[in-house]
């Protein structure tokens, strides 16, 4: 497994004179103009894909080798760019899966990774907790999260190690949920112990969430994603 670089702790890039974007439009931006080359998608994300497809040919990798990105099946500089979407949630090796990325970028090329914050539904983190300790619970162990391995916090650190002129660009938003929704994220993202029941849990979160639903009419979960940019520079 990869050695984490040390914590990114600069300032990441806003988005152009303080817009609000949604993520398929930062991707679209990053990428620069169009040139005559492929871009290389890794992973599966439709409206990515299809603005992607918008601006020329593109590869298309889904998740058939998504935990295995240090691989992919593609000759050197077989891009001019390479969009990553959620691509690194399994990956053992993220050393080798960027410079993977590069390798198949040709020089010059962009390499585009979309990730979740580790602020990213922090709201959901709170009614965990908050349940769990009405529970009895004294110090509720924190619920799974599918991007630690790669958040966008450490992103920089990372592809700093393989790509030149790497900036951060941070996606803001929210989404609004129904208690059944709410309830379903918290039993996917449930730890293996958490000291109590899940049945037990899971009526007390529900109270909890059926309450704020009554009064704002849905539960709003603060999402906080991304992506992070670098360019290839030949040896």
């Amino acid at each position: 497994m990869s050695t984490p670089p040390a914590t990114d702790t600069g300032t990441t890039t806003s988005t152009a004179a303080g817009e609000s974007v949604d993520l398929v439009t930062a991707v679209v931006a990053a990428l620069g103009p169009v040139g005559s080359g492929v871009t290389v998608l890794v992973g599966e994300d439709r409206e990515v894909l299809s603005a992607l497809r918008a601006r020329g040919p593109v590869v298309a990798v889904g998740s058939a080798v998504r935990a295995a990105t240090d691989a992919l099946p593609l000759v050197d500089d077989a891009a001019e760019a390479l969009v990553a979407v959620h691509a690194l949630r399994e990956v053992e090796d993220l050393d080798a899966a960027i410079a993977g990325f590069a390798r198949v970028v040709g020089d010059g090329g962009r390499v585009v990774i979309a990730a979740n914050a580790l602020a990213h539904r922090r709201e959901l983190r709170g009614v965990w907790a908050t349940a769990a300790r009405d529970c009895g619970v004294v110090d509720p162990p924190p619920l799974l999260d599918i991007d630690e391995r790669f958040p966008l916090d450490h992103a920089r650190a990372w592809m700093q190690r393989h790509l030149a002129d790497v900036t951060v660009t941070p996606v803001r938003g929210a989404t609004t949920l129904d208690t059944a929704q709410v309830l379903a994220l918290l039993r996917a993202e449930r730890p293996d112990t958490a000291g109590v029941t899940w049945d037990l849990l899971a009526s007390v979160a529900e109270s909890r969430v059926r309450d704020v639903v009554a009064e704002h009419g849905g539960f709003t979960l603060s999402t906080l994603t991304g992506i992070a940019t670098g360019v290839v520079r030949g040896a």
